[in-house]
Order: C-alpha cells, then structure tokens, then sequence
C-alpha cells in the first residue's frame, strides 16, 4: 500500500478524490475495502480466472453485463490542505491490506488533477471556487470525468466556476477575453451518498450533464456499487435526495440515542441497548427492502391490545411523524441554499 506525498508516474486509470473530509474519506475507505476483499478471494482461489480476469481491470468481479469494459481505477490519490489530514489517512491505510495503492497528496490539487482520469470532488461546497479555480486545475480537467458530491452544489454552478477558470486562462495566455472558446469538455456527473460508504452500505443517487456519455455513467453507476446501491433521479430531485440520503443518518442516530437514553433509564447498560437497538434498526430495514412496506410492518408488529400499540399512539400525540417530515422539508431547503454560500 502506497502512501506518499506525491505524483510518482501517471498510470493508466487514476482516481483522483479532491478533498478527503468525512465524506471522501469514508468513500475512499469504503472503496479500499471492496477492493481488498476482492484481491483476498483471487489470492485465496474463491474466484476462478474468467472473475480474476475482470479483478484485474479494476475491483468489482459481481458486476453486471453494463459494468463490463469500464475503465476501472488502478490506484486513488487522495489530496487533502493539511499535514494533520494526510497523517491521518497514511495512519488508516495499512489495514487495507491486498487494496488499491493509495497516494496521499497534500495541497497539489493541480498535479493530482493532471495525473487522473476521473476526479470525484469531495470539498466543502464554500470551497468549491479556491478547489476548481486553483491555477491549472480547469486545463487539468479538460476532457475528463468530474463526480461532485457536493451539497447543494449544482452542475451549472460547477459549470460556471470552470468556465470562468477558463475564461482567466485564455486572458492570460491571449491577452484579450474575446478570444475564449468554450474548448472545456469536463464531463460532470452529481452524486450524493452518505458516510455508511465506509461500511459499503451507502444510498448514492446520481445526475448528469448533458455531454455526459452511457461510459461515464456506467463507471460512476459502478464505483458507487462498490459501496452500496445507485438510483438515477433527474436534477430538480437532487436536494431533496440529498436530505433523504445524506442527511437522514444523522435523524436515524438521534432516534436511536433517544433509544439508548429510555433504556438507560429502565436499568439496561448503553452499550448493550445500543447493540440491540442498531440491530433491530437494522432488522427492520432489511424487511423493508425486500418489498415489506412500513404500514404493513408497524400493522404486524402492533398487535392489537399489545404493548407496541401503546407506545406508538405515544409517539404519534408528541406529533412523531408531523416533525420527521417537517425536518426533512427544512433539511432540503436547506440543502438547496449550501451552493450560495461559497466563500
């Protein structure tokens, strides 16, 4: 496992991740994790040689026919603005043993971006003007694939941002901005996913520009596979997903730490409640998405006379439901305004 502060050669298929906060870093670990459990099943004779074949063009050998002849990644740069931050993914690396090779790259976005095939942009959305208007980070992107999992960010507003890098390059290079051709091919796609990608039990959803080809698509709709499940929706949908899938695991943790704070009180150790809590969480929703709707659950589970029917009318007087969906309305107002406060 490779773990440097720079660019050593540019390989044929590089992932560059712009930002490793949170979010990046539980997409990169997730991503390694696929990856070394893959290499762990060829080293140990689990798959045969037409699956290591596909391992070798990258690291999902379960895809679908769609999946096939994608230009997988062979390696990840990771690049982050701290020494703090790159010493604390170097620290984390070793434990994927058997995963892609991972470079650390501090403050050179530039370079990383020159080095890479596709690029996924993890930043902070504020951030998104000083990342994508560094200087040479627009001509780097040219022709290129740009996965932004920014909030609240649009294409457009990525768009722009790149067109205006362009525009000062040409300035630059011509002296006059009349001159300036819209030669930028970045293809850009949007996804949102949430931080259980490092678990790979992620939601992703995914939008695309216009110019975006069924090639990109189908390596951004593979890479999100590899830690969880991918549904297209169209760009209006986008803040609204973004509450639903990237914000609710904070909403489902509160429950469970209420949860945590009743059981506490009725004499069981946190520790175990939170087990049996997460599991019976977890239980539910796999209910769920084998096709048991949450109607026809909650019916089942409140027996008439029992206990649960007591607590849930409980739960519906303190307006349990009006408030949830009250939230998730905020959150995606919310959502929607992160792409206007870039710094």
């Amino acid at each position: 496992m490779a773990s440097v502060n720079g660019v050593a050669g540019n390989p044929p298929n590089t992932l560059t991740i712009l930002g490793c906060g949170t979010l990046g870093s539980a997409i990169l670990f997730g991503l390694l994790a696929s990856s070394a459990e893959k290499s762990k099943k060829v080293e140990n004779g689990v798959i045969d040689q037409v699956q290591e074949a596909h391992l070798l063009n990258g690291f999902d050998h379960e895809a679908p026919e769609k999946h096939e002849n994608i230009q997988k990644p062979s390696r990840i740069l990771a690049c982050v603005r701290t020494e703090q931050s790159a010493e604390g993914l170097r620290k984390q690396l070793p434990i994927f043993e058997h995963a892609l090779p991972v470079n650390v790259i501090r403050g050179d976005n530039s370079r990383a971006v020159q080095a890479a095939d596709t690029v996924l942009l993890g930043c902070q959305p504020k951030d998104l003007d000083s990342c994508l208007g560094a200087p040479g980070v627009e001509r780097a992107l040219r022709g290129k694939l740009l996965i932004s999992i920014l909030a609240g960010v649009t294409i457009p507003q990525i768009e722009e941002v790149l067109a205006r890098g362009e525009t000062k390059a040409t300035v630059k290079t011509n002296g006059d901005s009349t001159t300036a051709e819209n030669s930028r091919t970045t293809s850009i796609i949007r996804a949102m996913p949430n931080t259980a990608s490092f678990v790979r039990a992620s939601t992703t959803v995914i939008t695309a520009c216009s110019i975006a080809t069924p090639s990109n698509l189908r390596l951004v709709e593979w890479l999100f596979t590899c830690i969880g499940t991918v549904t297209h929706i169209t760009a209006a949908q986008f803040d609204a997903c973004t509450a639903l899938c990237g914000s609710t695991p904070a909403f489902f943790a509160l429950f469970i730490e209420s949860l945590l704070d009743g059981a506490v009180a009725l004499g069981l150790k946190r520790s175990e409640a939170q087990i049996m809590a997460a599991q019976t969480m977890k239980g539910a929703a796999t209910l769920m998405l084998a096709g048991e709707q949450p109607e026809t659950l909650k019916e089942k589970v409140a027996t008439p006379g029992g206990s649960t029917i007591q607590g849930l009318v409980e739960l519906e007087r303190k307006a349990l439901r009006g408030t949830v969906a009250d939230a998730l309305i905020r959150c995606t107002a919310a959502a929607s305004t992160l792409g206007s406060k870039q710094a």
